[in-house]
């Protein structure tokens, strides 16, 4: 008998039906760990991952769910921070904590949900992550929080159960990964001025441009710098037997929430694919079915448009559009806090958005979007409605030819922020970045550039546009 399927068979573990629901699934951990779950559904494939996943990987991602809750004040304090290493940045707790709640409090996630496929999950997905969290909770009710093995969390107060809402809110952290999560801080921490008039005497006009060092600093990470990965698609010219033959070489972090977990999933005569996914999604990311492997590197396009606003003298909460006066629109929000003394007290701010999205002050540490008396700057996020990614991936997992693969992408377009390379057992091999991204062409941007957005574009080809102009905003592609 082989070591390796001596491993698989003293690695077998059976998951029967829980009390919940009526889950079973099948693990098997060949040599290094890795799992190899079979089910009869979706649910089922779903319930053994996430036991599988929880099992290996729970300090790591019960720390995002208290991420996406908005709850790390609550248990970390409010001056301490995060890192996502997935895209460079780094957060404060309290900004982060309103960050989250406001989109759980404007029910952003749920209105998702509740569109039809391809903007909403299809009914697969959603069955696949009720299953993901039934087993995740599973393995929690199994070995308790005391009994966690890993001393990261092994006991503490933040790992509880999840809830179905709670996966799909690290999903939504996901596809906002290099547009809005790269301001956090920003749209977390924006406030209006005070006072709100211009003192009698204090120099008006246009914001202060970017200088050189802020805009050097800000072109080493964006839009995901470092993070670019590599990936090569071979086509039958090239393979000595005729067949397709691709290569995935990921550059995401090989510690914290975003890497790689790898796993097997096996629904016989429906699903058979392998490889790695992002920590809490329960589809294969990259990876190969039995006749198409797939991966993808860091797209260098933007997923994020800055929007510079004119506001109302007197009352920075209102911004001309045409020369007409539109209201911001307030969310209140209140964030639990750990105090020195360890108790628990409310702090309360309010959030600010506008038609091209929230207000903001920063990008990945860089103040270069200050909200004065006169000026402030909007996040238009392309990402910030793409829920459609679900889809594509769960379809991708199924699909056996490069050409199913480019209908899936062109049937979903919801692909947040890589370019897709791919090859087949039939010897064709795929490139291509058709991904979500802000419809800006050259000749809007430089129609519509502001000051600071003639210094953004040059250095980083990133425009920052008029929003006071109507015409500046977005155009639309029929295709």
């Amino acid at each position: 008998m082989s070591r390796a399927l001596l491993a698989a068979l003293c690695a077998l573990l059976l998951l029967p039906a829980s009390a919940a629901a009526q889950y079973d699934a099948t693990i098997k951990r060949t040599d290094h760990g890795i799992p190899h779950i079979t089910a009869d559904d979706y649910g089922s494939l779903g319930y053994g991952y996430g036991y599988a996943f929880a099992e290996d990987n729970i300090c790591v991602i019960a720390d995002q769910y208290v991420t996406v809750r908005g709850e790390r004040s609550k248990f970390f304090g409010p001056d301490a921070s995060w890192s996502m290493r997935g895209n460079g940045s780094t957060q404060n707790n309290l900004n982060s904590d309103f960050f989250y709640k406001k989109i759980n409090k404007q029910q952003t996630i749920e209105k998702l949900m509740a569109q039809p496929p391809p903007n909403g999950p299809r009914p697969e997905v959603k069955e696949a992550v009720r299953g993901y969290v039934e087993g995740y909770n599973r393995y929690l009710s199994d070995v308790g929080v005391d009994g966690i093995p890993d001393p990261a969390c092994k006991g503490a107060a933040w790992v509880r159960p999840i809830e179905e809402i709670d996966a799909y809110r690290r999903f939504y952290q996901l596809a906002l990964l290099a547009s809005s999560g790269v301001a956090i801080n920003g749209i977390g921490g924006a406030q209006p001025p005070t006072p709100s008039v211009i003192p009698a005497g204090a120099q008006g006009g246009e914001p202060p441009v970017p200088t050189p060092g802020q805009l050097a600093e800000l072109e080493e990470k964006l839009p995901l710098g470092g993070i670019g990965s590599n990936a090569y698609g071979i086509g039958r010219e090239q393979t000595d037997n005729g067949k397709g033959m691709l290569l995935g070489n990921p550059h995401f972090p090989w510690d914290g929430s975003e890497r790689f977990y790898q796993a097997h999933m096996t629904i016989p005569g429906k699903m058979d694919v392998s490889g790695g996914s992002l920590f809490g999604v329960p589809v294969v990311l990259i990876g190969h079915t039995r006749g198409l492997a797939w991966s993808h590197t860091v797209s260098t396009a933007y997923r994020f448009t800055p929007f510079e606003l004119k506001l109302v003298p007197g009352s920075p909460t209102t911004y001309l559009v045409d020369g007409q006066r539109r209201p911001m629109t307030p969310t209140e929000l209140t964030v639990e806090v750990k105090t020195a003394a360890g108790k628990i007290e409310d702090r309360k701010r309010v959030l600010w958005d506008t038609e091209y999205g929230p207000i903001f002050t920063e990008l990945l540490g860089q103040p270069l979007f200050p909200w004065t008396p006169e000026v402030a700057f909007a996040m238009g996020d392309a990402n910030a409605a793409n829920f459609r990614y679900l889809n594509h991936f769960f379809e991708t997992n199924l699909a056996q030819s490069v050409r199913e693969y480019h209908d899936v992408i062109k049937r979903n377009q919801g692909i947040p922020w890589v370019n897709s390379i791919a090859a087949d057992s039939a010897g064709e091999a795929y490139y291509a970045d058709i991904s979500v991204v802000p419809h800006v062409t050259n000749a809007h941007a430089d129609s519509c550039n502001t000051a600071v957005g003639r210094a953004t574009y040059t250095a980083l080809r990133l425009p920052t546009l008029d929003g006071a102009r109507g015409a500046c905003k977005w155009g639309k592609d029929p295709s």
